[in-house]
């Protein structure tokens, strides 16, 4: 019972978060800013999920985790793209479990060519495009996109999350699409925060 009160407590911040002013949401997703601080939580990722496949106009080589004890997982990603791109439309959206996932904090959407060409100062597409370039910087430059083969392995690291978050479970949504809504990449990327309190958490933000 006292741990549903907690996160449904921990669901209301993160809505009232979302209506706060846009100073504050500056703040807090200023990714720049934060990366370099120490973070007082851990993030173990549990599982991902490159879903949509097979997709239409680009094939899907490899889509796996590689777990590694008292190390952080890596995280392998392989995509054949024949064509050429000049309009790539990225979604994201932060998810938390409640009894259910929902979105918490992150959710949005740009065109990646146009954002790379005129970077605008919304906070959490600033946010996004820092974390993005940092984790996946082959698929993070000037359009055109495509006629290549992109092939990461990386990770997610707790730099790349906010200065403070909530234990619990969690779930990043990306899907990249062409202007005419046909999906290039999608994943699902599932992963737990693990910290002391759950209070503090909350303090912090």
């Amino acid at each position: 019972m006292l741990s549903n009160v907690i996160h449904s407590l921990i669901w209301v911040v993160g809505i009232l978060m979302l209506l706060c002013p846009a100073p504050y949401a500056e703040n807090v997703f200023s990714y720049e800013d934060q990366k370099n601080f120490t973070r007082q939580f851990k993030i173990r990722v549990q599982r991902l999920v490159c879903n949509e496949a097979p997709y239409k106009e680009t094939v899907l080589l490899e889509c796996r985790m590689i777990f590694r004890r008292n190390q952080r997982s890596l995280l392998c990603m392989s995509l054949k793209v024949p064509k050429l791109y000049h309009y790539v439309m990225v979604q994201f959206q932060l998810n938390y479990k409640f009894t259910t996932y929902q979105t918490f904090l992150i959710d949005g959407k740009v065109e990646g060519c146009a954002y790379m060409r005129h970077q605008n100062k919304d906070p959490v597409l600033a946010y996004m495009y820092g974390v993005l370039k940092d984790m996946i910087p082959s698929v993070v430059h000037p359009c055109p996109l495509g006629n290549k083969t992109y092939t990461e392995l990386t990770m997610l690291k707790e730099e790349y999350a906010p200065k403070s978050m909530p234990a619990g479970d969690y779930r990043m949504d990306v899907r990249f699409s062409t202007k005419t809504n046909v999906t290039l990449f999608s994943l699902q990327l599932f992963f737990g925060v693990r910290r002391r309190g759950i209070l503090n958490s909350m303090i912090e933000w």
